[in-house]
């Protein structure tokens, strides 16, 4: 028998899934997570997995990652010292950055420090244009001038970023064999490997991240490869990258700047994976932890994505699902800001202390804390009755924090803290939603997170969104999509070419170049040529334009009709984002870029039968009074591990299990489809 292994570190718990090959069979496991050290809970979490389900962990011959390492160094600022390096004249482009003002009336604005300070940025000289041409060669003597300052600054990591390198990489590369001869225990990161694109800011940045959070990667990755081999497992570690692929763990050491959206990529693909095997194949997904909700729209069953985004305000430009994130979680605090209003988060409880109510030392009134409170939580079986909550310790710090100052009952109190992280969310879905041209009444809300389900129906009724699916195992659905994920690497090369008749020669070379690349990184994974696909795409504008849009590319070869389809495609695209096209207008082909993807072994979910009962009497467990709608009411508790496909449940009810626990208000209910998915819909008058 052979085992595939997901895990994936949340800010509160780490999630296990294994899936059985040869008896086509999912288990999964909840650990609390460990921040100091995140590999201690890894493996304590495999562990319990292996001597519970007695797997000799030999046969385990698929490790696969979702890590939020590379996002915490950022967020925490608990990076390498670093350095950069630049052309001469350039040795502030992390200060400048770009003009725009992140709050346009906020006058006492400040922008976030760069992750490398002015006396570590060291110029060269040398001068690459835009079209590859060298105009002036590289100074050695600057290079080697800048080796001993770099030395001597004890700096653990640095970035290259010369003016234009994506053009003409050779004097970046001269600089990282100089620095690797002299200083070979240096991290080095070259823009032109990392992010070989125009747009110098965006580019310095996102090379200079890779060199930031690169030696703790490095160092973290390393441990767990130890430890799980220590365990016994055969396979090497496998990671979630942000575009929702995976790739191997070298790769991950080279560039985890990948890795900065890790675990969000894992839970928006099985998410989506699940919807579209219940035939909803547009989705906004929702993911709600102990630390955040992320949020990512799927339309058609394809997972929304975007080349550039910005984290603590530093620009990441790399591949990765289009996911919006909010500082909205179970352990978001309460608080009360200057001017008397109710606030919940962004920040955290997080894992330790965690919320008051884990008696671990808390004393913030959290999200969780309000739910428990209004009976929404079972305090004796949570997480399958591993864990034991207070009550009334989170009685207390509700009534001290927030109660008693705003002149409320513990009771109202509660409610509001839920109803104002509840608006929260509900402004994030719309961001992503109808601020992006989409009708959330199209759409299925998939609620999965630990948290997620408790708040869904309150979401959707709000946004008339007609149906929530709360997947099988909503707390573990992020570790379930890392077993659901293919092998991916994308690939960009800077073109700036109009798209007339003498780019295609160009282009096509181009085009193969990316290609071979991507074979060969296939090939160093361990996968066969016949097994990769490669998708070829275009950033194409209107010449002027200072952004671009996404169009598919067709065909092996390129030539002149490739560029015709191509321009037609973006024009019909700009029709149908701005509105208007302008087919007159000289079209500018931008970046090209290949992606390449190859399968791997999934978990095929089995539809069970449905026998034509709704009767979901074996599941009751108990009744407890739950609060809606101001006052507590009666509710029947169900265990979603004894309801059967077909069952139904009317509201108000409360349905918990393992990893998760989902809440059917007044006037809903929830059925059970022929995947054991939770559906909850408005209940006929």
């Amino acid at each position: 028998m052979t085992y595939r292994l997901g895990v994936d570190v949340g800010g509160t718990f780490t999630d296990l899934v294994v899936y059985d090959v040869g008896g086509d069979r999912l288990e999964f496991a909840k650990t609390p997570s460990t921040p100091a050290n995140q590999t201690a809970g890894v493996t304590l979490g495999l562990q319990q997995l292996i001597d519970r389900l007695r797997i000799p962990p030999s046969e385990i011959t698929f490790f696969i990652h979702g890590t939020t390492v590379a996002t915490n160094t950022l967020l925490e600022r608990k990076g390498a010292r670093t350095a950069l390096i630049v052309t001469a004249g350039f040795r502030d482009v992390l200060q400048i950055g770009r003009q725009d003002r992140p709050r346009l009336y906020n006058w006492r604005i400040r922008r976030p420090e760069p992750l490398v300070p002015r006396h570590l940025s060291f110029e060269v000289r040398e001068r690459v244009l835009h079209t590859g041409e060298i105009l002036a060669p590289l100074n050695f003597q600057d290079v080697q001038a800048v080796v001993e300052q770099l030395r001597a600054a004890e700096v653990e990591a640095v970035a290259v970023c010369l003016l234009h390198a994506y053009a003409n990489p050779v004097h970046e590369q001269a600089v990282g064999m100089a620095l690797a001869e002299a200083l070979p225990d240096l991290t080095v990161s070259l823009s032109s490997d990392v992010l070989p694109e125009f747009k110098e800011y965006e580019r310095a940045s996102t090379t200079t991240i890779n060199a930031y959070v690169g030696p703790v990667m490095r160092r973290y990755l390393r441990e767990l490869q130890r430890a799980i081999a220590e365990v016994g497992t055969r396979s090497d570690v496998h990671i979630m990258q942000s575009n929702g692929g995976v790739m191997g763990v070298a790769t991950a050491i080279e560039k985890p700047v990948h890795t900065v959206f890790s675990g969000p990529a894992a839970g928006v693909i099985g998410s989506v994976a699940l919807a579209t095997q219940a035939g909803e194949p547009n989705t906004i997904s929702v993911d709600m932890g102990g630390t955040s909700f992320d949020i990512c729209l799927s339309y058609q069953g394809e997972v929304r994505r975007t080349q550039e985004t910005e984290i603590e305000g530093l620009p990441v430009k790399v591949p990765m699902v289009d996911v919006h994130t909010l500082g909205a979680g179970g352990g978001s605090v309460a608080w009360i800001d200057a001017g008397g209003a109710l606030c919940v988060g962004p920040q955290s409880a997080g894992a330790d202390p965690g919320p008051a109510c884990y008696c671990r030392g808390g004393s913030e009134a959290t999200v969780t804390d309000a739910n428990l409170m209004l009976g929404r939580l079972n305090p004796a079986g949570f997480l399958g009755g591993q864990m034991a909550l207070d009550v009334e310790q989170a009685r207390k710090v509700v009534d001290d924090r927030i109660a008693r100052p705003l002149g409320l009952s513990v009771e109202e109190a509660a409610e509001g803290i839920i109803r104002v992280v509840n608006a929260t969310m509900i402004k994030g879905v719309r961001v992503v939603s109808v601020g992006k041209g989409y009708d959330p009444r199209e759409f299925c809300l998939v609620a999965f997170g630990g948290a997620g389900p408790l708040h869904a129906a309150e979401l959707a009724a709000e946004l008339d969104i007609p149906r929530v699916v709360v997947p099988i195992a909503p707390g573990l659905t992020s570790a379930l999509g890392l077993l659901m994920a293919d092998m991916r690497h994308d690939y960009v090369r800077t073109v700036l070419r109009l798209g007339d008749e003498s780019a295609g020669g160009e282009l096509g070379r181009r085009y193969a170049e990316m290609e071979a690349e991507a074979l060969a990184q296939m090939d160093r994974e361990g996968l066969a040529r016949d097994d990769v696909t490669l998708i070829r795409l275009a950033d194409v504008r209107y010449r002027g334009q200072g952004y671009e849009l996404e169009v598919p590319v067709s065909g092996a070869r390129f030539g002149t009709t490739h560029l015709a389809e191509m321009a037609e495609c973006f024009h019909q695209a700009h029709q149908r984002l701005y509105g208007y096209l302008r087919p007159e207008h000289p079209v500018e082909i931008v970046n090209l870029r290949v992606t390449a993807l190859s399968k791997l072994p999934q978990p095929l979910l089995t539809a069970g039968p449905i026998d034509g009962t709704t009767n979901p009497r074996g599941a009751l467990k108990e009744q407890r009074q739950v609060y809606f709608h101001q006052r507590f009411i009666p509710t029947p508790i169900y265990d979603r591990s004894r309801l059967n496909s077909g069952d139904a449940v009317a509201g108000p009810a409360i349905i918990e299990q393992l990893d998760s626990t989902t809440v059917v208000w007044p006037g809903q209910r929830a059925r059970v489809d022929a995947y054991r998915n939770l559906i909850l819909e408005r209940r006929e008058p």
